[in-house]
């Protein structure tokens, strides 16, 4: 819950930002009547209710103008004839002031800004008021600029992270075409010697065939080197690998309650685009059983479009809730790879019922 919380928070900075200015402003309106004055008497409040009113106001604006909503605290802060933060902080740490403002102005500057000429002028301003009023100021923007660089650092981590993955995935997908090149090569090697033999016999048909056969692994061996080619590197061979007439039976003995439904004309596919098609239904699937427990249903539609193969997973997510998509996950890293090395592209996400969709698209090469 927290963690959905923050993850809100830093994706809608203005709204966020809004809610904590609204909330201090109504919490001050609240706190009118123990400054003795009587509620429907707003003239008699004392001055330094409304400085703390509109400092809190500034507040909705602190991401998109730290350094304008510093100054403009601070000015009330002044204007209000406060010099101690410390005092004030200490005095009254259960209420909402200025002061407060200020600090989050300051926090606000060392998170996003972290410009260090600010805190020189504020210490040089803030001398009167004494030391301790300086140690706040300054601790609120320390605070900001650790948490800016935490953040930095754990972007670049995941970053690294996702990089490597990505890396992982493409030998991963290597060692794969690697088998399916092989094929096709060791196929045009056997048509080759059946071709050699139907001439020296003038079986001009039979010679015919071969060399047909030829010319179509050839072709099909020639898409799939210029896949490999772009940007992966060849690995081992290993076991053959499956294709699109493959999804079928991977979807009968697959743990979960999958249906599989196929549209459009079915037409051969290259090896290649088969096993991504296999291969990133095989993902969302084990996605599914992952997030979403042995009691979801799933179910895949392969679309055959006029300009490509159309792949659809979804879940109900009837098992375990699933938070958020695991964008930085070995299964969506491998979809989107195998989905881009055709030319095609890849969308997830969660779905507004409930449940999750994986979709992919893989032109016809």
């Amino acid at each position: 819950m927290v963690r959905r919380v923050l993850v809100w928070w830093s994706g809608h900075p203005r709204a966020a930002d809004t809610m904590l200015a609204g909330v201090a402003c109504v919490y001050l309106l609240i706190e009118i009547p123990y400054h003795e004055q009587s509620l429907a008497r707003f003239a008699g409040v004392p001055p330094t209710f409304w400085a703390d009113f509109a400092a809190f106001a500034c507040v909705a604006f602190r991401r998109r103008r730290p350094y304008e909503v510093l100054v403009a605290i601070w000015a009330l802060w002044l204007a209000a004839g406060r010099w101690d933060i410390w005092l004030e902080v200490n005095n009254s740490w259960a209420e909402l002031g200025a002061s407060t403002a200020l600090q989050i102005a300051f926090y606000t500057v060392g998170r996003w800004r972290a410009s260090p000429y600010w805190l020189v002028v504020a210490l040089a301003v803030l001398v009167p008021g004494g030391v301790l009023s300086a140690a706040v100021v300054t601790t609120a923007w320390a605070i900001g600029v650790a948490r800016r660089r935490w953040v930095t650092a754990a972007a670049q981590a995941e970053e690294g992270r996702a990089l490597a993955m990505v890396a992982e995935e493409r030998v991963r997908i290597a060692r794969e075409l690697h088998d399916i090149v092989a094929h096709n090569v060791s196929a045009m090697v056997i048509q080759s010697h059946g071709a050699t033999v139907a001439l020296l016999d003038e079986d001009r048909l039979a010679a015919g065939t071969a060399l047909e056969a030829i010319r179509e692994s050839g072709q099909a061996a020639l898409v799939e080197l210029r896949l490999l080619l772009g940007g992966l590197r060849q690995e081992e061979a290993g076991e053959p690998q499956p294709g699109i007439e493959a999804i079928g039976g991977l979807v009968e003995r697959h743990p979960l309650a999958v249906r599989l439904r196929v549209e459009g004309r079915i037409r051969t596919a290259p090896a290649g685009l088969g096993l991504a098609a296999y291969r990133i239904v095989q993902e969302a699937l084990t996605n599914t059983l992952k997030h979403a427990g042995k009691e979801a249903e799933a179910q895949v539609v392969l679309r055959y479009g006029e300009h490509g193969l159309h792949i659809t997973v979804t879940d109900d997510g009837s098992g375990r809730p699933r938070a958020r998509p695991a964008r930085s996950g070995h299964g969506l890293i491998n979809i989107a790879e195998r989905a881009a090395l055709f030319g095609g592209a890849s969308h997830a996400a969660p779905l507004p019922q409930g449940g999750f969709q994986v979709e992919a698209t893989l032109p016809w090469v």
